[in-house]
C-alpha cells in the first residue's frame, strides 16, 4: 500500500510540476515587446507570439489567433522566426530596453538644481516644484535668493544664478570655445590659465547648462514638423577611449549614436552607450547573487549593461593583438572601462530610437527615416514604429554608399552624375511631360525616379514592388560628393504608396546629414578624433588626444550638440542661421552669456501617469505586467 501511495504522490508531482508554464520569450513591460515580427510586408508584423513553451502541451494550446513561430538558439543567439514569412530575429530583454530608455529620457528632461542635494537622501533629485511638502522654506541667501530645508535629511540648498559660486568665471567662455575648437586639456590650462580640475568642473557646469536648455526649448519640437513630411538621419560612430595598462596604451570603444534632421541640420538626440552612476564590480555581485548568469542575457533581469566579468573579456579579445596574456594579467586592476558602465549595444540602440519618436511628437504627417545600412537600426525601428508603419506614416530605408575614397575621387563621381543628370532631362523630355501630366506636383528629378523606378520594378502590383526594393537595392543613378555610388533599400513599402510618394522618397533619402555632423565631432573635439599610425610601428595607432576619464565623452558630445544646434551658424552674412533657427527654435544665436545664466523656469506638476499606455496593446497569454511601459514607445 505505501509503494501504491508513493507511486501515486510520484504522479501526482510530476503531473504538477509538468503543468508548470516555462517561458520561451522574456516578459513585456506594461504590454511593450520588440520580440515580434520585424517584416512590414508580413501579415503578422508586428503581432507578439506566443511567449510560452508549449512542448508536452503544458497549459494547452495557444489560441488560434496568436502567432506561434519558433525559438531557437541559445545565450546570445536565441532568435524567433516568423511562422508566416520565415524571417528570424534576435530576441532582445524588454526591461533593458525600456530601462536604457528611461535613463537617456531622464538626461533630455528639463533639469534644475531645486533639489536636495545629499546623495542617499529619499528626496535627492526630487525637485521642489513636484514635491512641495517635502522641502520647508529656509530664508534666503545674503544674495537674496531662496533657501530650502530637505525635511528628510535637514540639509539645505538655495535656488539662484547658475554661476554664483563660480570662480573665474571668465574663462568659461574660453573653456567652451577652446574645448570644441580640437583644444587639448592640455594646451587649454596653457591658454586659459586653469588648472585640468577647473576645466572639469566647467564641464560638468556646461552639461548641466546645456541640457536645461535645450530641454525648455525642444519641448517645441512636435510643433515644428506638424503636417510636414520630415527626413531624419541615423547612424553609429565609434569614440576610443584611453586606457592604459603596464607601460602601454589601450583604448576601449564607445558608441555615439545620432538622429539629424535634414534641411535643417538639427541634431534631435545624441547619446553614447555608456552610464556612470553603476559600478560594473558591483553588477558583477548582484547578478551573481540572483543567478543572472544561468539565463541567456534577454531573459536576465540585469541585462542592459555589461558585467565585469563579460566585458573584461570582450575587451581581451578586442586587444589580443596589442596586449598578450602577460600584459592583460600584470596589468593588475583594469578598471574596465574605467569608470561607469558600458550599456549593451541592442539596448542603446533601441533607447536613442524611442527617444527621438518622444522628441519628434506625433504631429507629422509622415516621418521618413534613413539608416546606415550596416548599424541593425532599421529592424529595430521597424519593431518599434508598427502602428505608424501600417497607417503609412513612417517609411524606413536602410542608405549606403561608397566610403574612404579621396577627395579627387568624390570629384569625379559628383561630375559624372551631373554629366548623367542633365543627359537624362534632355533626352527624355517628353517622358518627364507625361509624368507631369500624371502626377503635377512632382519635379523634375522626381519624375525621372518615376521613370526609372518603374523601368527596373516594372507596373506590375504593388505588394511585389514592395518586395522587391526590401529585398534587392534601388541604385540612385545621379552621384554626389557627399554619397557616390549611393543604394536604397526601402523596407516599409506595404504596396499602399504612390509612384509620386515613392519618387519624393528615393530624391530626399540621405544619409549625409548624420555623416557631417559625426564629421563635425571628429574635427572639433580634440577627445574624438581618430588615432595616427606611429612612425616607429605603422600598425600601432597612438590615440594622443582621446579622453582618460569615459564620464567625459558623453559630457563633451552633449556639449557639442548644444553648440552646434543653436550656436554655430551656417551660411554667410544675414542669411547665416543656426539649425534651431531654420527649424524654429530659436530667433537668434544663442551667446555664451544666454547659456552660462540660463535658469529653469518652474512648470506645474503633471496631473497623470508616467508611462501611460504603451502601443503595443495586443493581449498577452499567461503574462504579468511587472512594470508600465513608455508612454512613447513606438
Amino acid at each position: 500500500m505505501a509503494g501504491k501511495a508513493d507511486k501515486q504522490t510520484s504522479q501526482s508531482g510530476s503531473k504538477k510540476s509538468s503543468s508548470i508554464q516555462k517561458r520561451r520569450l522574456p516578459e513585456t513591460v506594461g504590454g511593450f515587446t520588440v520580440n515580434v515580427c520585424r517584416n512590414p510586408r508580413c501579415s503578422l508584423f508586428g503581432l507578439p507570439p506566443d511567449p510560452i513553451d508549449r512542448r508536452g502541451n503544458p497549459g494547452g494550446r495557444s489560441k488560434s489567433n496568436i502567432p506561434h513561430g519558433k525559438v531557437s538558439g541559445s545565450a546570445e543567439d536565441r532568435s524567433y522566426t516568423c511562422p508566416e514569412c520565415r524571417v528570424a530575429v534576435v530576441v532582445k530583454n524588454n526591461h533593458a530596453i525600456v530601462q536604457e530608455y528611461m535613463r537617456v529620457s531622464d538626461l533630455y528632461r528639463r533639469t534644475g538644481r531645486e533639489h536636495c542635494q545629499t546623495l542617499g537622501c529619499e528626496n535627492h533629485s526630487v525637485p521642489v516644484e513636484l514635491a512641495p511638502s517635502a522641502y520647508a522654506k529656509f530664508g534666503t541667501t545674503a544674495k537674496g535668493d531662496p533657501r530650502f530645508q530637505c525635511k528628510a535629511c535637514k540639509s539645505t540648498f538655495s535656488i539662484g544664478s547658475a554661476t554664483r559660486r563660480h570662480k573665474k568665471t571668465d574663462k568659461t567662455g574660453t573653456i567652451l570655445r577652446g574645448l570644441l575648437n580640437k583644444m587639448p586639456f592640455s594646451r587649454l590650462c596653457e591658454v586659459g590659465d586653469v588648472s585640468f580640475k577647473h576645466i572639469n568642473a566647467r564641464i560638468d557646469f556646461l552639461d548641466k547648462q546645456c541640457r536645461a536648455f535645450a530641454a525648455e526649448r525642444e519641448e517645441r519640437l512636435p510643433e515644428c514638423f506638424r503636417g510636414r513630411s520630415p527626413v531624419f538621419s541615423t547612424d553609429v560612430q565609434t569614440f576610443l577611449i584611453n586606457w592604459p595598462v603596464k607601460s602601454r596604451r589601450g583604448t576601449i570603444p564607445m558608441l555615439h549614436t545620432a538622429t539629424v534632421h535634414k534641411g535643417s541640420q538639427f541634431v534631435v538626440a545624441a547619446t553614447m552607450d555608456y552610464d556612470p552612476d553603476v559600478d560594473p564590480r558591483e553588477l558583477q555581485e548582484r547578478m551573481e547573487e540572483i543567478g543572472d548568469f544561468a539565463k541567456p542575457r534577454s531573459m536576465r533581469e540585469h541585462g542592459r549593461l555589461w558585467a565585469y566579468d563579460e566585458y573584461l573579456d570582450s575587451v581581451k579579445r578586442e586587444l589580443h593583438g596589442v596586449f598578450s596574456k602577460e600584459d592583460l594579467a600584470a596589468g593588475g586592476d583594469l578598471m574596465l572601462p574605467g569608470r561607469g558602465s558600458r550599456v549593451r549595444a541592442d539596448a542603446a540602440m533601441y533607447a536613442h530610437l524611442m527617444l527621438v519618436r518622444r522628441k519628434i511628437g506625433n504631429e507629422f504627417r509622415r516621418a521618413n527615416f534613413c539608416i546606415d545600412a550596416d548599424a541593425g537600426f532599421a529592424q529595430a525601428l521597424c519593431a518599434l514604429a508598427v502602428d505608424d508603419i501600417k497607417a503609412g506614416r513612417v517609411n524606413v530605408a536602410e542608405v549606403s554608399f561608397l566610403k574612404g575614397l579621396s577627395n579627387d575621387k568624390r570629384m569625379d563621381y559628383a561630375q559624372k552624375g551631373r554629366e548623367l543628370l542633365q543627359d537624362a532631362l534632355t533626352s527624355l523630355h517628353n517622358e518627364i511631360e507625361e509624368v507631369r501630366d500624371e502626377f503635377p506636383r512632382v519635379s523634375d528629378l522626381a519624375a525621372l525616379t518615376v521613370l526609372d523606378l518603374r523601368f527596373q520594378f516594372g507596373w506590375g502590383p504593388s505588394a511585389l514592388r514592395g518586395n522587391q526594393l526590401a529585398k534587392s537595392v534601388y541604385r540612385w543613378p545621379y552621384h554626389s560628393k557627399a554619397e557616390p555610388e549611393k543604394t536604397i533599400r526601402l523596407l516599409t513599402d506595404r504596396g499602399d504608396m504612390d509612384w509620386d510618394s515613392l519618387a519624393r522618397f528615393m530624391v530626399r533619402a540621405s544619409n549625409h546629414p548624420v555623416d557631417a555632423y559625426f564629421n563635425l565631432a571628429r574635427r572639433r573635439v580634440a577627445g574624438f578624433e581618430r588615432g595616427i599610425p606611429t612612425a616607429s610601428n605603422q600598425a600601432r595607432i597612438w590615440h594622443a588626444y582621446s579622453f582618460y576619464n569615459p564620464e567625459t565623452a558623453p559630457k563633451v558630445a552633449n556639449i557639442l550638440r548644444f553648440y552646434h544646434n543653436y550656436m554655430l551658424p551656417r551660411g554667410k552674412g544675414v542669411d547665416a542661421q543656426t539649425p534651431a533657427m531654420r527649424l524654429g527654435l530659436a530667433k537668434g544665436v544663442v551667446y555664451e552669456r544666454d547659456l552660462f545664466q540660463f535658469t529653469r523656469h518652474p512648470r506645474p506638476a503633471p496631473t497623470g501617469p508616467r508611462w501611460p499606455k504603451p502601443v503595443f496593446r495586443h493581449q498577452e497569454i499567461s503574462e504579468r505586467q511587472p512594470s508600465a511601459a513608455p508612454e512613447d514607445a513606438w
